[in-house]
């Protein structure tokens, strides 16, 4: 595989559906969906229930009095769709069903992702101490940057073992 090629591939179909998810307002459908979903996942998990305002103002998780405002950056959680779809475009070898089909289940579970840390939310904030820190920290990480390489990855493993030598169980790795 030429990393190049592979890299001009990423780049170019990440700017192009950049520019698609920015003129379709894809932020705002996947942040209503995923607060939707956070809703009715988050009383289930821990007794939270989410409260969206129609005036824009940023959601809060609520039980009783206590009320813990979702402060998260939902457009930027939101993009992170984009990268997965852009990596799976670039690999090669991919037949079109198959990179359509890898597109949609790396898109819902980059959605699954993102549902699960919005729901966890309240747990993290409310209940401060350094493991909540951490943790907070960490699922931060890989909401924003190690969920769609992660994502990509896991998906096209096995497609990428043709491509990449180094990857395969039967041949050990090319010499540098």
């Amino acid at each position: 595989m030429k990393k190049r090629r592979f890299l001009g591939g990423f780049l170019a179909a990440f700017g192009l559906l950049l520019i698609v998810w920015k003129a379709l307002d894809g932020a705002r459908w996947y942040t209503q969906g995923l607060l939707s979903c956070a809703a009715v996942i988050g009383p289930m998990l821990h007794g939270w229930v989410l409260e969206t305002s129609a005036s824009g103002l940023a959601p809060e998780w609520v039980r009783g009095t206590d009320r813990v405002q979702a402060s998260l950056q939902f457009d930027a959680l939101a993009v992170g769709v984009v990268p997965v779809v852009a990596l799976i475009v670039a690999t090669p070898g991919l037949a079109l069903r198959r990179r359509v089909t890898l597109s949609a289940v790396g898109a819902g579970l980059c959605f699954v992702t993102d549902t699960l840390i919005v729901a966890a939310f309240p747990l993290l904030v409310f209940y401060k101490n350094a493991f909540t820190d951490v943790l907070g920290t960490f699922l931060g990480l890989i909401g924003f940057v190690g969920a769609p390489v992660i994502i990509w990855f896991c998906l096209t493993f096995h497609d990428l073992q043709r491509w990449l030598p180094s990857l395969r169980r039967d041949q050990p790795p090319a010499p540098r």
